[in-house]
C-alpha cells in the first residue's frame, strides 16, 4: 500500500512540476513582430459567398488578435454584388473595396 501511495505522490509531483514549467515558459515575454499582412479577396460575378468569406476572415482575424485589413478586389463584380460589397465595407471596419486596377497602388 505504501508503494502505491508513494507512486501516486511521485506522479502528481511530476505532473505539477511540468505544469509549473509550462506556465512559466508561457508567461515569459516572447518576441512578437507585427507582420504587414493584408487579406486579399478577389471577387467576380455575383460573388454569392462574399458575406460568408468576410465574416469568416473577421472571425479568424479576431481570434488571432491580428489587425490585418480585408481588401475586397472588384475583378468584375456584377452591379448587385458591387452594391453588397459597398454595404459590407460600411458595416465592417477594416474591410476595403478596391478595383483590380488599384491593387498595385494599394501596395505603395
Amino acid at each position: 500500500m505504501t508503494l502505491l501511495r508513494d507512486g501516486l505522490i511521485a506522479l502528481l509531483a511530476s505532473f505539477g512540476a511540468v505544469t509549473l514549467l509550462w506556465l512559466l515558459a508561457a508567461a515569459l515575454p516572447g518576441r512578437r513582430e507585427e507582420l504587414p499582412v493584408v487579406l486579399l479577396v478577389p471577387l467576380r460575378g455575383r460573388a454569392e459567398q462574399m458575406e460568408y468569406i468576410v465574416r469568416s476572415l473577421e472571425l479568424r482575424r479576431s481570434r488571432a488578435g491580428a489587425h490585418a485589413p480585408i481588401v475586397l478586389v472588384d475583378a468584375g463584380l456584377e452591379q448587385e454584388a458591387r452594391r453588397r460589397a459597398d454595404l459590407l465595407t460600411g458595416e465592417h471596419p477594416g474591410v476595403l473595396l478596391i478595383s483590380a486596377a488599384e491593387v498595385s497602388k494599394y501596395w505603395e
